[in-house]
């Protein structure tokens, strides 16, 4: 599979994904979008760029913390970005605009914004090194970028249950994204590689109890997991699902339908001196894109 066909991939899942992302069996983005926000310790004026924005979790913290500065979200999911101009436009915030660019044509001028953000994104890309490189790029010389990802065990055990199951239909599951970008040292290291500094990560928990199947069903058809899901007939599917609802019911009857999400925080910077940034050629650029689930 070329590039291209990866991200024609990438931007079906996630605009099929789109209607159901804010639902409340999701909301564990939210609760992390203002953890991330939080620690970005903004000023007030700035000018941020949020990249794999979504249906815009991360950006609206982020414009909420911004009296008198804005931000630019960007995505490859037209779907998703349609949600988030409408929760902006619900909520009264009018300091942000949505951008359908992918991380290879942003089309943005370098070292323009003061801060960058990416809640769940980075871990998709290819070459996340690259990746948060050319985020680098955008944004001034001492700027702060902040990055969430999860730590290994999130959604356990329910998410092996769902691997282990859906392998049994002949779906083939490629490696858990997350896991690449599983804890503290791995945030070191990828900031470190891509030429950025003063580092800090924190773990937040921002997990809840979810209200039996139907819950976590919503989790499966409204994330990066509806990929595989398309990949069975209307019949499998359909079969699936009760299977999987039995032995998940049998798990909340047991022990309780709690889902782990455990949550790991990042901020750098950007060296103040541009040299010492690390450089993206155009290959690397063209090579960061979304793979994974």
């Amino acid at each position: 599979m070329d590039n291209q066909e990866r991200l024609q991939k990438l931007k079906k899942t996630f605009n099929d994904a789109a209607t159901g992302y804010d639902k409340p069996a999701l909301r564990f983005f939210k609760a992390a979008a203002q953890r991330l926000a939080d620690s970005m310790d903004f000023r007030g004026n700035e000018r941020v760029l949020d990249v794999a924005c979504g249906t815009g979790a991360v950006a609206l913290e982020c414009a909420r913390r911004l009296g008198a500065g804005s931000v630019t979200g960007v995505d490859l999911s037209e779907g998703m970005l349609q949600k988030a101009r409408a929760k902006a436009l619900e909520q009264g915030l009018n300091n942000l605009e949505f951008l359908c660019r992918d991380l290879q044509a942003m089309d943005l001028a370098p070292a323009s914004f003061d801060a960058a953000s990416c809640g769940f994104g980075i871990f998709f890309l290819p070459d996340m090194e690259a990746g948060l490189s050319a985020i680098a790029q955008q944004v001034k010389p001492g700027a702060a970028i902040g990055i969430s990802s999860f730590t290994g065990e999130m959604m356990e055990p329910m998410s092996q249950q769902f691997v282990e199951r859906i392998q049994a239909y002949g779906v083939p599951v490629p490696p858990l994204s997350w896991k690449r970008l599983d804890d503290a040292n791995k945030h070191a290291a990828l900031y470190r590689a891509a030429g950025l500094e003063n580092v800090s990560t924190r773990t937040e928990q921002v997990g809840y109890d979810l209200d039996g199947f139907d819950e976590w069903w919503d989790i499966l058809w409204h994330s990066g997991f509806r990929g595989l899901l398309n990949q069975l007939s209307a019949d499998d599917l359909a079969r699936f699902r009760g299977e999987h609802g039995q032995e998940i019911e049998t798990l909340a009857a047991e022990h309780g339908l709690w889902l782990n999400v455990e949550v790991l925080i990042s901020v750098g910077h950007r060296p103040l001196a541009q040299s010492t940034l690390k450089q993206v050629p155009g290959d690397a650029a063209r090579d960061a894109y979304p793979t994974r689930i």
